[in-house]
This record gives C-alpha cells, sequence and structure tokens, in this order.
C-alpha cells in the first residue's frame, strides 16, 4: 500500500508540474491579449474586441488588469474624445452604433430632452443599449465599456432605453398613404407580411420561433407591427386577431380609384400573400390552381408584381432590422423569450427612424437574396381545407374582392403594355 500510496502521489505530481506551467502560459497569453485589447479597442472593430473578450473570459485563469483598463475613463468616455476630433464624419459611428454621429444624437435628443437634468448622465446608458441592439453584447461587455455598477443595472438600463424608444418612436407611426406603387398598384396602401426569429429548444416545436405581422408603406417602413405569436399559429388565425385586421376599414378609408372598362371602383387597400383571405380592403395573388376565367397570362404577371414588389418589401424590410441589429439575428434562449417581441418591436422602430433621417444605407443589407429570404418572409405553406371554407362562406363579398382584384389586374396589363 506505500508502494501504490508513493506511486499515486508521484502521478498527481506530474499532473500538477504540467497543469502549473499551461496555466503560467495561458495568464501570460490571456495578459498580452488583455493588453493588446485595451489599447487598441478604439481601432478594433466592435466584432473583434467582442470576439477577445468572449475569448479571455472563457479562459480559466483571471488576467491581471492593464494600467489602462483600472483607469476611470470608460471605453465609451474615451470613444467620445477620441471620436469628436474627427468630427461628424467619423466612420466608426455607424461601426459601434449602426447610425450617423447627427443621427444618434438627434435620436438621444427626442428620447431624453435637452432641458432634463439627467440629459447628461443618460447618454451612456442610451449609448449602451444601441451598442447591445447593434452587436448582441453581453451585459458583462457592457459594464466595462460603459461604466455600469453590474450586470442587473445594465440590464435594466437596457430595458429602461428600450421601453422608452418604444413609447417615443410608436408615435411617429403613420397612417397607410396610397403612394406604393401607384401606377402599377394604384391606391395600394402598402404590403403585409410576416417576419420570423428563431427561439432555441423546443418550447415552440423543433424548429420554433416568432412572428412578427407587420404592414410596410412604399418607403420601406413599418406601419404596423404585432409582434410575440407563436410559430405554431397559422398566418391567417394571427391575421384575424391583430388590431390591423379590426381596424383596417376605418385607416383605410378614403376615395376610391375607378378602374377597368366597367369602372370598377377599387378603394384603399393592402397587399398579402396568397396565405391570406381576398378581402376588399385586402388584395392577395390568384390562386395558381383554381379555374378562374382570367387569361392565365393576367394572373402571372399580376403575381409576380405582388411579389416581386410587394412582397419583397416586406423581406428586404425585415433584412435590413436583422443585419443592423445583430440581437435579433439570433436564437433566443426559452428563459428570455417573452422580451423577444419587445426588442423586435424596439428594432423596427428604429429602423423607422432611420429611414426618415435618410440614415438606412447599410452594406450588410441587399435587396436580392437577404437573411430574411431564409426565414423572414411569409409563410407558404398556410394554406389549407379550413382557410378553403372560409372563402367560400364569404359568398358575395368574396365575389366583390375578385372584381376588385380582376380590375387591378387589367390596370397593371395596360400599363405594362405602354412601357
Amino acid at each position: 500500500m506505500t508502494a501504490g500510496k508513493r506511486k499515486s502521489d508521484k502521478t498527481q505530481s506530474n499532473k500538477h508540474g504540467l497543469k502549473d506551467p499551461l496555466l503560467r502560459r495561458l495568464s501570460s497569453a490571456a495578459a498580452v491579449t488583455n493588453s493588446f485589447l485595451q489599447a487598441n479597442d478604439l481601432f478594433l472593430s466592435p466584432s473583434q474586441s467582442l470576439r477577445l473578450e468572449s475569448l479571455i473570459s472563457s479562459l480559466p485563469i483571471s488576467p491581471s488588469p492593464s494600467p489602462s483598463s483600472t483607469s476611470a475613463a470608460t471605453w465609451f468616455d474615451r470613444f467620445l474624445t477620441s471620436a469628436t476630433e474627427d468630427g461628424d464624419d467619423d466612420p466608426r459611428w455607424c461601426l459601434c452604433f449602426r447610425m450617423s454621429k447627427p443621427t444618434f444624437y438627434s435620436l438621444f435628443s427626442i428620447l431624453t430632452p435637452s432641458s432634463s437634468s439627467s440629459s447628461s448622465s443618460s447618454l451612456p446608458s442610451f449609448a449602451a443599449t444601441i451598442f447591445r441592439l447593434a452587436h448582441g453584447a453581453s451585459y458583462e461587455s457592457l459594464v466595462h465599456r460603459f461604466g455600469f455598477d453590474s450586470t442587473s443595472q445594465a440590464s435594466l438600463s437596457f430595458f429602461t432605453v428600450c421601453k422608452l424608444i418604444n413609447e417615443k418612436l410608436s408615435q411617429q407611426l403613420d397612417d397607410p398613404k396610397p403612394d406604393f406603387s401607384p401606377n402599377l398598384l394604384p391606391n395600394c396602401c402598402g404590403v403585409v407580411g410576416f417576419g420570423s426569429f428563431e427561439v432555441k429548444g423546443k418550447l415552440l416545436g423543433a424548429k420554433g420561433s416568432i412572428l412578427v405581422q407587420a404592414l410596410v408603406d412604399s418607403n420601406g417602413r413599418f406601419v404596423d407591427i404585432s409582434a410575440g405569436w407563436p410559430s405554431t399559429m397559422k398566418p391567417e388565425a394571427i391575421f384575424r386577431q391583430t388590431k390591423l385586421f379590426s381596424i383596417a376599414e376605418e385607416v383605410l378609408s378614403g376615395a376610391p380609384t375607378k378602374l377597368g372598362n366597367n369602372g370598377v371602383l377599387v378603394p384603399r387597400y393592402i397587399l398579402g400573400d396568397s396565405c391570406l383571405t381576398l378581402l376588399p380592403w385586402l388584395v392577395t395573388p390568384y390562386d395558381s390552381s383554381s379555374n378562374e376565367e382570367e387569361e392565365e397570362s393576367v394572373r402571372e404577371e399580376f403575381n409576380n408584381v405582388v411579389h416581386s414588389l410587394g412582397l419583397h418589401a416586406v423581406e428586404v424590410a425585415f433584412a435590413k432590422v436583422r443585419a443592423r441589429w445583430r440581437i435579433l439575428d439570433k436564437k433566443w434562449k426559452p428563459e428570455t423569450v417573452e422580451f423577444l417581441p419587445f426588442v423586435i418591436t424596439t428594432g423596427c422602430l428604429l429602423h423607422n427612424f432611420l429611414v426618415n433621417s435618410g440614415d438606412d444605407s447599410l452594406e450588410e443589407c441587399v435587396s436580392n437574396g437577404c437573411a430574411a429570404g431564409e426565414n423572414g418572409g411569409m409563410r407558404k405553406d398556410a394554406k389549407d381545407d379550413e382557410e378553403e371554407e372560409t372563402r367560400r362562406l364569404q359568398g358575395e363579398a368574396y365575389i366583390g374582392s375578385r372584381r376588385i382584384r380582376d380590375a387591378i389586374a387589367e390596370n397593371l396589363r395596360r400599363v405594362s403594355s405602354r412601357r
């Protein structure tokens, strides 16, 4: 037993002998990396610095803080000082906060009036919120970058500012106006579609996600947003439970347009995908499998325009939201999913603000083949016998809706033939 004990002690001693040099090397490498990060954090892109921070924090040791990290000035303090020297054209504003410096301060002034005594102290909290939305940064990262006392304080600040954005910017939502491609689709006030945001685990099914219904106008802005619907629900069921459905006839009230040889009166309307039901104020594509008497070429041309011009606008709008606010371009944990609809709405309202400010261009956003084309667009598999029965039960109301759609399709053919 004595020999066995000696052998065991020797083995453990050898193990510790191997571990100690390895830990020393890791500690040294972490210290050098941390020192490099602190010395160059104003020049590294957020994705680079956040990646380095993540790697350092994942090590089984904590590097000694460098002299610069123990100074009173936070990263944001030093950023402001450095960026001021380069004026309003410093590209780091767009890189860090996804908007130019003038737009950044314009938004801050809306959320925190200059007369407020706490406006200067609120700036780091505002900046931290925009930074987290833009890069999906952890609360731990916000503590070091913006000077919060704890992660709980950073979390509280984030949701407080998001709530303020929702309150202030939702007041700027406009009623839908008939200016969505007036030549091809006269009296059209926008397009309604769905975005999908994935959730980890099986809380909402094997490939569960949160659905967002949105009405998008001709400028790519979100006119109406209804977030938080489980992907287990069909778009038609969601649509009929939203505020947009209940007030659409009131909101879309206005002078009708006379179209076609028979002078059909076309009221203001919005476009929708074929998974939604045709209504007098909701125009959907023709069913390709139907036996309707309209010319096939007219139906195909109309469907192509509706999809390429109308429904694509929803995909692009959601793609821009994802590309700019990267916190939304990842799967959310089930324990935080209750906050996801709130953050999605925040991102959509910020998107509107940037469009109105003329500051919505972003290299990551492309109009063709964008991220929303994969999981952010309209669901195509939502039609079933129940929806077909709904259409049949509409009777004369559905027949009237078909006349409106036929008149729009005929107008589209006339306009296209002149080109």
